[in-house]
C-alpha cells in the first residue's frame, strides 16, 4: 500500500515542484520602478492596515481548491465503506491516500498557516490509509482527521 501511496504523491510532488519554477512575468516590471510604487502603496495600507494581513489570491485559491478536495475525497471514503471487508479496507484506504495526495498540490502557498494546515489535513489521511491498510476489526477514529479539518478551516478564514 505504500508504493501506491507513493505511485500517487511523487507526480503531485513534481508538478508542484514544476510550477513553483513558473513565474507570472510580473517581477521584471515590480523591480524597475521601485521607489514610487513602494512608497505610496506603503503609505496606504499603513493608514488603513487591519490587524490581520490580507489573504492573497493564491492562498484563497489554496483553500477553496482544499476545501472542496476534502470533500471530493470524504465523498469517495463513504461511499468506499459501503463495500464492506475485506475488500472494503483496501478501497478506503486508497481513497484517503489519493485524497491526501490530492491536498499536497494545495499545500504551497505563501501562508505558512494555511500550508501547515493543509498538511496536517494530509497527514491525518495518510495516517488513517494506514491503519485501514491493516483490515482493522472496526473503523478507526476519525476524530484526528476532523480537528485538521477545522484547523484548516480557522487557518483560511484567519488569513
Amino acid at each position: 500500500m505504500r508504493t501506491t501511496r507513493l505511485a500517487l504523491l511523487i507526480p503531485a510532488a513534481v508538478a508542484v515542484l514544476v510550477m513553483t519554477g513558473c513565474d507570472d512575468g510580473a517581477k521584471p516590471a515590480a523591480s524597475g520602478s521601485t521607489a514610487a510604487t513602494t512608497t505610496t502603496p506603503a503609505a496606504a495600507p499603513s493608514a488603513t492596515a487591519p490587524a490581520t494581513p490580507a489573504m492573497d489570491a493564491a492562498t484563497k485559491a489554496a483553500c477553496a481548491a482544499a476545501d472542496k478536495d476534502i470533500k471530493a475525497a470524504l465523498k469517495k471514503v463513504a461511499s468506499a465503506e459501503k463495500i464492506g471487508p475485506p475488500a472494503g479496507h483496501s478501497a478506503v484506504s486508497a481513497q484517503y491516500s489519493a485524497g491526501a495526495a490530492s491536498l499536497y498540490v494545495n499545500a504551497f502557498t505563501s501562508s505558512d498557516t494555511v500550508n501547515d494546515a493543509v498538511k496536517g489535513v494530509a497527514t491525518a489521511m495518510s495516517e488513517l490509509a494506514d491503519t485501514w491498510a491493516t483490515a482493522p476489526k472496526k473503523a478507526p477514529s476519525k476524530a484526528p482527521l476532523t480537528t485538521a479539518v477545522k484547523q484548516l478551516e480557522t487557518a483560511c478564514s484567519a488569513t
